[in-house]
């Protein structure tokens, strides 16, 4: 999910899954329909979960009482690694993880997702979940470009860089971003999470060496990372590490930091006037499917 136009295509998803449930009567397959597996147990991963399961206990019952609460399904957060939020401190993986076992997610760990085939979902552990419903989170490659050696290209596909962006074997072509790993930073030998704050300093470092015709290696400064878990209930954790949030305090710095970063007032009030909306009536007062009509190419 990257654009405004994808988000809208996974809602409009989730929305028939749940119109066609109405209209089955068979427990299995409406199972089938309800249950959701989200690959990647980042902070996209943990919040759909959070999300998913919120929704399963104050919407469905309301919005759709025809579904009986027993065939609802299960929601699944499976990921590869041994936690979730594993780029975050131990002390936030704790909290996430008990706090989504209590929402009554399904997570499995050190455990990958190997096929998903005629609403099957097969894991590494030979594991089979019947859902129709996959949502990916764990994470992308780059995308590749005509010219450049395989040898240019590091893990996720990403353009092997110095620590001044400059792409290796290169005198000319630079990489930042997503697209990138720098090579040789010895804090980060595996190379920089893919995070919009790293792309950002990456871009001002580049821009300013590029301006004055200097070569400042790039040095990443870590402001931090957060994640919600649900209604009340977030984490976040400091500059490496050196404090640690949790409940409703993060909640409440998770909702300003999201706010503070849209582009003007007026959509900060009115993202704060529908959360607020949202976190009193556990309700959303817009949930239409819609699907714009494709003009026909000639």
């Amino acid at each position: 999910m990257k654009t405004i136009s994808d988000a809208l295509a996974l809602r409009n998803v989730i929305f028939t899954r749940l119109e066609r449930a109405t209209r089955i009567q068979d427990p299995e397959r409406r199972k089938t329909l309800l249950s959701f597996v989200i690959a990647g147990a980042g902070p996209t991963g943990v919040e759909l979960s959070g999300l998913f399961s919120e929704m399963r206990s104050h919407i469905l019952e309301k919005d759709y009482p025809e579904l009986n609460t027993c065939d609802l399904g299960n929601i699944y957060l499976i990921d590869g690694q041994d936690a979730v939020l594993a780029a975050m401190s131990k002390k936030t993986q704790g909290y996430t993880y008990e706090n989504l076992k209590k929402y009554g997610v399904v997570i499995k760990l050190n455990t990958f997702v190997k096929d998903f085939k005629d609403d099957v979902v097969t894991l590494s552990d030979n594991t089979e979940i019947h859902s129709r419903n996959l949502i990916w989170a764990a994470g992308i490659s780059a995308r590749t470009f005509e010219g450049f050696k395989e040898e240019n290209y590091g893990r996720g596909k990403r353009l092997k860089t110095d620590v001044n962006n400059l792409v290796e074997g290169y005198k000319n072509i630079y990489a930042i971003g997503d697209t990138s790993i720098v090579m040789g930073d010895k804090d980060y030998p595996g190379g920089h999470p893919q995070l919009a704050q790293v792309a950002i300093q990456q871009a001002k470092s580049l821009g300013k060496n590029l301006k004055n015709n200097t070569s400042e290696p790039f040095k990443y400064t870590d402001k931090g990372s957060m994640a919600i878990i649900g209604s009340n209930k977030a984490v976040t954790d400091g500059p490496d590490h050196k404090f640690f949030l949790k409940g409703f305090i993060a909640w409440c710095v998770w909702i300003f930091v999201h706010i503070m970063s849209l582009v003007n007032f007026r959509n900060r009030m009115r993202a704060f006037y529908d959360w607020m909306g949202y976190y009193i009536n556990k309700d959303q007062s817009f949930r239409m499917i819609i699907r714009p009509k494709e003009k026909n190419k000639n």
